[in-house]
């Protein structure tokens, strides 16, 4: 029961940061001459966007916390852990950096920081939980260690 409570704090928070992470982009386009400038242009901050990178930040931002809200629920221990692990490392560092970016270039008193921190929060729980994954019951009663070493089993010191 415990590692189902587990697997689904992750899955929530995997899903709580898809959706702020849309939330992050509403709250960047959203305000006035930004979506406009951007279909005049073909620039977002300074940076050509063409389909391409618009597919990329789809997926990046939708479907990869989607699918690992997902895949949390279905794949098994050791690989849930480290998958976990890599990309809640990922989600936290990516967002850190934005809000590096951010901060460096013009303060500004919006929603955008706001997301942000909450963002890399959400990544670091994730990588956290990752961390504390609980062992499976099925594990807990083996031992890993051998039951001698081969200094002992050489030495006769093995019943």
């Amino acid at each position: 029961m415990e590692q189902l409570a587990w697997k689904l704090r992750v899955s929530t928070l995997w899903i709580f940061l898809g959706v702020g992470m849309l939330a992050a982009v509403f709250a960047v386009m959203m305000p006035s001459g930004v979506l406009s400038e951007y279909i005049a242009t073909g620039e977002f901050e300074g940076e050509k966007i063409d389909a391409t990178m618009l597919a990329a930040m789809v997926m990046l931002f939708c479907l990869l916390p989607l699918a690992m809200a997902f895949l949390t629920q279905v794949l098994s221990d050791p690989i849930n852990r480290y998958a976990n692990a890599a990309l809640g490392i990922v989600a936290a560092a990516m967002w850190t950096l934005d809000l590096a970016e951010h901060v460096s270039k013009e303060p500004e008193i919006s929603g955008g920081p706001l997301f942000t921190v909450t963002l890399i929060g959400a990544g670091l729980l994730i990588l956290w939980h990752a961390w504390k994954w609980p062992v499976p019951a099925e594990q807990a009663g083996r031992d890993r260690r051998p039951a001698s070493s081969p200094d002992q089993r050489a030495a006769g010191m093995v019943s």
